[in-house]
């Protein structure tokens, strides 16, 4: 077990990337259920979807702006 600790703190931005695949997977599998209400109800889910997938491209937004303004504040010192 402490060689699979090792191997995680190895891998550089770990939290970064799983917050990317989270955020896509969480996403996506929303846009699938939507698309499953759709097709048993005919009801438009996209009211729902719409806040749910702006949520968690404003979470990879603001992951993405720190990381741009962080790696130019490093530059500049």
């Amino acid at each position: 077990m402490k060689w699979f600790r090792k191997w995680l703190r190895s891998i550089p931005h770990l939290f970064g990337k799983l917050m990317v695949v989270w955020c896509v997977a969480a996403g996506t599998l929303c846009s699938l259920w939507a698309l499953r209400i759709l097709s048993r109800t005919g009801q438009d889910a996209s009211a729902l979807l719409a806040p749910i997938l702006a949520f968690f491209g404003g979470e990879l937004a603001l992951m993405f702006g720190k990381n741009a303004l962080q790696s130019k504040k490093n530059k500049e010192e």
